[in-house]
């Protein structure tokens, strides 16, 4: 969510032709910094390709150029319309001196230009951040938690026209994971595929959006299964390039380890395969998923394995050690408890 003026979404204040003369958009989430940005840049250029867009805008990298280059051009009057659009990149990377002529310009704005400056993670404390801040001039855009992906889902489904049913949100959310750019174009891939008279269901989601967080947990707990020590720390190197959390990861392996479990003791009562899939809430076509390690693990070592994620739940919420490091320990020791290898010293 992007935090600032009242706490208000600065697209929606934009679309409703509520423009500022400043705006620092900063945060993890890139997706909607780009997405504000394309709305300024429209609500004060125009169309793409506009008479005059091409000298009323300027880019500057901070690092490079400076604040005060920025500045004097924010303070020229536009050629041939009513607005100029000022963007520049990269306010985190300066230093509290650097930042020095900011408050005095947030004070008292060109009017004719719309400054936009955008970064990371900035530091609230400088002074100049607490004046743009004051201002309402300040929009954070940090990264969505996994419990509000469906809410977010939700309202860009209904912006789009596009009917989907609640648990083909949900499902989707689990399959694409916190990448907004991700989730915005699997919805519109889903809207194509599905069909403009036909309501998005889950269904649609399994058909579509194969490679998904939840086929890249499958993956790793058979490696798991399977003993394989390499080859599950690939994997899970994967899944932390791709920005998933390490708690995340330890509750993803604890519910599959789970379902592995509930597999193998209904598999050993006969229980054919679809009514297995049925009962431990999975579909059908990801049954040997769990199937498969169900057969190789035994229940000592699922155990084992159980008691381990049990402890890193804990260890992940209270120690102050990375968390990744923490996660690679814990898939390195199941590898190896399926692999019948003692854990390594130490760890």
């Amino acid at each position: 969510m992007a935090a600032g003026a009242g706490d208000t979404d600065p697209v929606t204040a934009i679309e409703r032709g509520q423009l500022s003369p400043v705006y620092c958009l900063h945060g993890a989430e890139s997706y909607l910094i780009t997405r504000c940005l394309s709305a300024i840049r429209a609500a004060v250029l125009g169309a793409e390709g506009s008479k005059g867009a091409s000298f009323n805008c300027d880019t500057f990298d901070l690092k490079e150029s400076g604040l005060a280059t920025a500045l004097n051009a924010a303070k020229t009057l536009p050629m041939f319309a009513r607005r100029r659009l000022v963007i520049a990149h990269g306010i985190d990377l300066l230093k509290a001196d650097d930042l020095a002529l900011l408050p005095a310009y947030v004070a008292d704005p060109n009017p004719s230009t719309c400054l936009v400056l955008t970064g990371d993670k900035i530091d609230g404390r400088l002074r100049a951040f607490a004046a743009l801040r004051k201002a309402g001039f300040l929009f954070e855009f940090a990264r969505l938690r996994d419990r509000e992906l469906p809410t977010w889902l939700s309202r860009e489904a209904k912006t789009r026209q596009i009917a989907i049913d609640n648990d083909a949100v949900q499902a989707l959310a689990d399959a694409a994971g916190p990448d907004l750019g991700r989730l915005s174009l699997a919805l519109d891939q889903l809207a194509l595929f599905a069909g403009a008279d036909t309501r998005i269901n889950r269904a649609h989601v399994e058909d579509l959006i194969a490679d998904s967080r939840e086929r890249s947990v499958f993956e790793l707990t058979k490696t798991i299964g399977e003993g394989n020590p390499l080859a599950a720390m690939r994997l899970l190197a994967n899944m932390l390039r791709n920005r998933e959390p390490a708690l995340r990861i330890q509750f993803m392996l604890l519910r599959q380890i789970r379902q592995i479990w509930r597999a193998k003791e209904l598999a050993a009562a006969g229980v054919p395969r679809p009514e297995i899939a049925s009962r431990i809430g999975m579909a059908p076509f990801f049954v040997d998923d769990v199937l498969i390690p169900a057969r190789k693990m035994s229940v000592a070592t699922l155990e084992r394995s159980l008691r381990r994620l049990h402890q890193a739940d804990r260890s992940l919420k209270s120690s102050r050690i990375d968390p990744e490091v923490q996660i690679s320990r814990l898939v390195l020791r199941l590898a190896e408890d399926a692999a019948g290898r003692p854990a390594t010293s130490g760890r």
